[in-house]
């Protein structure tokens, strides 16, 4: 018998921190040599030895800040994080109550009032959603523009088989599919900004899996085996969840402006584009084996935004497009925003839930299989959303890149030799990440720029700290290294909404 070939593995590089100078960044720098220049102050102005002291305990400050990390940041990293907050603070902008209940209803043949400022929490100021109608087939697409960012995006539904009961050659068969639909995306000229999927783990309701149970069942209801099974059945619907996915695509409004254009211009002309290269998607997903259900429709997307931050929401259910007319009706897309949120340092409040967001600030760095994260999606038990934002880049810049990174590296790797300093094992592993990166490239493989965040939603405080205990066991094992994201929770959590966004 023919022994079986050896499965690929997978394996992230480390994060990337090529500094300014040696490995340090400009606020390390900064930190340093203002402790320096106050040492030497403190020499002149005080008398030996106090001066002596004094001037060695500042720089010692100085070098501690720069280099100590506190939470995963050092000094330099926290202070435009503590600034921002404590300005927030100052200016009020901690809590929000939204203006649209005021507004009244929008009555056919009267203008509606505008949406003013108020309306919209500070974090997503900008966004708005849309719904045009697109040349093909009168097709009622919901797309968000989000001016900040200059974006459009559109969101896909999506579902497949239980990849984790699947065959080990079918999965790997399968990742490929998806690698080779993630390299055509990354094509020179490519519209696409960036592409987000997004997982939704939701409380299911108890009851589906009774009623499934009862629509196919062959025995008698009364029959011992049947009363058994249904038994069984009942109390796993208890701890049953709902799965969501979607994959949210953007295009950029300079990015593309020659694409815009051509399809008319403005925000018709953009979302033209975006309808384009979401029919694209959708046939490239549909031959790697991906169930497609379709495009949202603007209600419906308004919705699939609303069950981040209803305390108890529906179980996903009918997502797909919406042929032109079926928006139109008195009611309209519903309000996808919060009415209502709350900031405080450690979590984010939308009307009645909390919510606490992680980046996720390291991968595997030894080999993996691709169920890797199925710790995560699949068996933490706690209400939670992971979102992964990507932006292809082209072949040429991705090129440039590598060149660049690799002339940082020998620069640095000469001036810590100079110096008698030792290089770590990590910048090792970065530099071997940088070498492995060309030869990809030279192999015709794509690049892409990513992160990845994690948001728990509980209904209070107290159930927050539980299950955010939770999903950090969970994620060290699939070994995820999880940063709480201090003082930029509001924002942080629009990171896991589809809107394309986490990525600076």
């Amino acid at each position: 018998m023919a022994p079986r070939p050896e499965q690929p593995r997978y394996r992230f590089g480390p994060l990337e921190k090529r500094g300014l100078i040696a490995g340090w960044r400009g606020g390390q720098v900064a930190v340093v040599t203002t402790g320096t220049v106050i040492a030497v102050g403190l020499l002149r102005a005080l008398r030996p030895p106090l001066n002596l002291f004094a001037a060695l305990a500042v720089i010692g400050l100085g070098l501690g800040a720069a280099t100590w990390p506190i939470g995963g940041r050092t000094c330099d990293q926290w202070c435009p994080v503590v600034t921002a907050w404590v300005l927030r603070l100052i200016a009020g902008g901690s809590r929000h109550v939204s203006s649209v209940p005021s507004l009244g209803q929008r009555i056919p043949g009267v203008p509606a009032p505008g949406i003013n400022r108020r309306a919209m929490p500070p974090a997503l100021s900008g966004c708005r959603l849309l719904a045009p109608l697109t040349a093909a087939g009168g097709l009622c697409m919901g797309v968000v523009h989000d001016a900040r960012a200059r974006t459009y995006t559109g969101v896909i539904a999506v579902s497949g088989t239980s990849f984790a009961l699947l065959e080990a050659d079918e999965r790997h068969r399968r990742v490929a599919a998806w690698s080779a639909l993630l390299a055509s995306l990354a094509r020179e000229g490519s519209p696409v900004h960036r592409l987000q999927w997004v997982e939704r783990d939701l409380p299911g309701e108890p009851s589906r899996l009774t009623q499934h149970m009862r629509s196919v069942m062959v025995l008698s209801p009364d029959s011992p085996a049947a009363r058994s099974y249904e038994e069984v059945v009942g109390r796993a619907g208890r701890l049953a969840r709902a799965h969501q996915a979607l994959l949210a695509l953007s295009v950029r409004a300079d990015r593309s402006s020659r694409d815009i254009r051509a399809f008319g211009g403005g925000d018709g002309g953009a979302c033209a584009l975006l309808a384009r290269e979401l029919r694209n998607l959708q046939t490239a997903l549909f031959g790697a084996e991906v169930l497609v259900q379709g495009a949202l429709s603007p209600r419906v997307l308004a919705s699939t935004m609303r069950q981040a931050i209803e305390e108890w929401p529906k179980a996903p259910s009918g997502h797909g497009p919406a042929k032109g007319g079926e928006e139109t009706s008195g009611t309209g897309p519903t309000w996808p925003w919060p009415i209502a949120s709350e900031t405080t340092w450690t979590a984010h409040r939308t009307e009645a839930t909390w919510h606490a967001t992680y980046w996720i600030a390291e991968w595997p760095r030894f080999d993996v299989g691709p169920d890797f994260l199925s710790p995560v999606l699949l068996h933490s038990g706690v209400r939670h959303t992971m979102s992964v934002t990507m932006e292809p880049i082209s072949p040429l810049k991705a090129a440039r890149d590598v060149r660049q990174a690799r002339t940082a590296d020998l620069a640095d790797a000469e001036i810590r030799r100079r110096g008698g300093f030792l290089t770590s094992a990590r910048r090792g592993r970065e530099a071997q990440a940088v070498t492995q990166r060309e030869v990809e490239l030279a192999d015709g493989h794509a690049e892409y720029r990513f992160s990845g965040y994690v948001t728990v939603t509980s209904r209070s405080t107290e159930a927050l700290d539980a299950d955010c205990v939770r999903m950090e066991q969970a994620a060290g094992q699939a070994r995820l290294e999880l940063r709480r994201l201090y003082g930029q929770q509001d924002e942080a959590f629009t990171w896991t909404l589809p809107l394309g966004r986490g990525l600076s």
